[in-house]
């Protein structure tokens, strides 16, 4: 509004003017100072810009607001918001004045991952009394009075655990936070069972047959018949065939932290199954592992061959998984699930053949060929 003026100014000579404004005599005089052109038909930048402390008063504004520069309305010359949209990114580092173009991977991974928080979010949300819940089952011990109420109370903060177990905290955190699942093993099975309703049972109800066909399908190797071979016949027939599976299943370079290493058959093993003698301390023994052993593993108490107890070891934590050494593997396959944690390195294929084809929760087109192919020969064994 001011350069209209001292334009209109310039033109018509400021013959009829407003009297109310202070500044019109500066700016004619500025036209008719000596040396200037007879041509000239508007003041210099210095002079256009000399009414502003004047006019901005004028303008609408908060009583309390406080009165902006000159500079709010000029910059050399140029309109103020002409001149920051041409020059907003100079102050920007090198590396960020253009803007990186993400490969069509990275624009469909960003969907996914977007899609993926839309559907959790979409879960049942959390009531405020799922941590007063929570608080309930972990000070107050399992009784038989209230054994019943701890499993009620356990299912309806199912979506409230997790979303904290899925933060990847540790298995010690979960089970200071849920101390039931581990003085309420049963719990584990009833966790992975709201995960998977329809798969919870699959390793129980099958592996009755398909150990013998696990046995009979190893024998054609050479290393896993030399084990097979090893057992006598009142030992576990049910270890003899997890041993045989993890044989032929056997992973002889894995990479851990980014280093690869070598591991044999038998190192392998006791990554799935440790013996301990009878009479043992359980506690201390967990608490003693060696720091290889990461991922949750079976303690057996009694011979190598014929244990007589088991417990799972969930970082320095002794779950106690009975006595039977099928119960104690299903339990230790879900713990993976329920606490959110990897398989060993070592025991991948043999972990993977098993949530693959005989708990069904993981697409068998996803396992590696040598795992399709053993289970191939193992549906091929006829009984």
């Amino acid at each position: 509004m001011v350069i209209k003026a001292a334009n209109g100014a310039a033109t018509k000579g400021y013959s009829q003017h407003d009297s109310s404004c202070s500044d019109d005599a500066s700016i004619t005089s500025d036209l008719d100072q000596p040396g200037s052109s007879s041509c000239q038909t508007s003041p210099r930048t210095t002079t256009r810009m000399a009414p502003s402390p004047h006019t901005v008063p004028s303008l609408p504004m908060k009583d309390n607001m406080p009165l902006p520069s000159k500079e709010h309305f000029y910059n050399n010359g140029s309109g103020f918001l002409e001149y920051k949209l041409k020059n907003s990114r100079m102050s920007l580092p090198q590396d960020k004045k253009k803007r990186k173009r993400r490969s069509r991977q990275e624009l469909e991974v960003a969907a996914k991952s977007a899609k993926t928080v839309v559907a959790e979010d979409e879960e049942e949300p959390i009531t405020p009394g799922d941590q007063e819940k929570v608080d309930w089952m972990r000070y107050s011990p399992p009784t038989g009075d209230n054994q019943k109420k701890h499993r009620d109370l356990f299912i309806d903060t199912f979506s409230f655990r997790r979303k904290i177990i899925n933060g990847s905290p540790t298995i010690t955190d979960v089970l200071c936070q849920f101390p039931r699942l581990q003085d309420m093993p049963e719990l584990i099975n009833l966790e992975f069972q709201l995960l998977y309703p329809d798969q919870c049972d699959n390793f129980i109800s099958r592996w009755g047959r398909m150990k013998e066909q696990i046995i009979l399908a190893g024998e054609g190797n050479a290393s896993v018949l030399v084990q097979i071979q090893k057992f006598q016949p009142d030992d576990n027939r049910d270890l003899c065939a997890l041993t045989a599976l993890a044989f032929a299943l056997h992973k002889s370079v894995v990479q851990v932290r980014g280093t690869s290493t070598s591991s044999s058959r038998e190192n392998s093993l006791l990554f799935l199954v440790q013996s301990i003698p009878e009479g043992t301390d359980v506690e201390a023994a967990a608490k003693a592992k060696k720091p290889v052993y990461q991922q949750p593993f079976l303690l057996a108490l009694g011979p190598a061959r014929r244990p007589v107890q088991y417990f799972a070891v969930l970082d320095k934590v002794a779950v106690p998984c009975g006595t039977s050494l099928i119960t104690a593997i299903d339990r230790l396959f879900k713990c993976h699930f329920v606490f959110n944690v990897h398989y060993s390195p070592a025991l991948l294929h043999f972990w993977h053949f098993i949530a693959a084809f005989i708990y069904e929760v993981l697409d068998p087109h996803t396992v590696k060929p040598i795992i399709r192919s053993f289970a191939s020969s193992v549906r091929a064994v006829e009984l």
